[in-house]
C-alpha cells in the first residue's frame, strides 16, 4: 500500500492535475472550474481498490430495481469501471488493480477514469454536483 500512496504523492505534486492526497482519499480535479471527485484506495490481497461515492441511492429519483438495472446497463458500457450500491446505500463506482501491474502511468489513468465516470453518472442521477 505504501507504494501505491508514493506514487499518488508523486502524482499529486504535479500542480497541473491539481490532485490532493488526505491518507487514503484523493481529490481529483477534473476541471479548472472547480469540479473533482474523491477516490478512496484500499488494498485487498493482491488488488488495489479505487472506490468513489457516485450519489446515496434515497437521492436518485427512481426506484431500486430501476437504479439496478440502469447501473447494469453502465457496467456493460464502460469496461473499467464498475457501478453497484454499497452496504451504505450509496451508488459508487469502483476499479480493481492488480497489485503487480500498478505502475504510475496506470494508476493516473484509473484515478482519473473513476474520478470522471463517477462525477458524470452522478449529474444524470441526480442533476447535480454535490461529491
Amino acid at each position: 500500500m505504501e507504494d501505491l500512496l508514493r506514487s499518488i504523492d508523486i502524482l499529486a505534486a504535479d500542480q497541473r492535475l491539481g490532485w490532493q492526497r488526505h491518507g487514503r482519499r484523493v481529490r481529483v480535479s477534473l476541471s479548472r472550474h472547480g469540479r473533482s471527485q474523491d477516490v478512496r484506495v484500499a488494498r485487498r490481497r493482491n488488488h488495489y481498490v479505487f472506490t468513489s461515492v457516485v450519489a446515496n441511492a434515497s437521492a436518485v429519483k427512481e426506484n431500486r430495481r430501476s437504479l439496478a438495472f440502469r447501473l447494469w446497463r453502465r457496467n456493460a458500457l464502460l469496461p473499467v469501471v464498475t457501478f453497484t450500491i454499497d452496504r451504505h446505500d450509496r451508488v459508487i463506482g469502483l476499479i480493481d488493480l492488480p497489485v503487480e501491474s500498478a505502475h504510475p502511468k496506470e494508476i493516473k489513468f484509473y484515478l482519473e477514469t473513476l474520478a470522471r465516470e463517477s462525477d458524470r453518472l452522478e449529474y444524470i442521477l441526480t442533476g447535480a454536483d454535490t461529491r
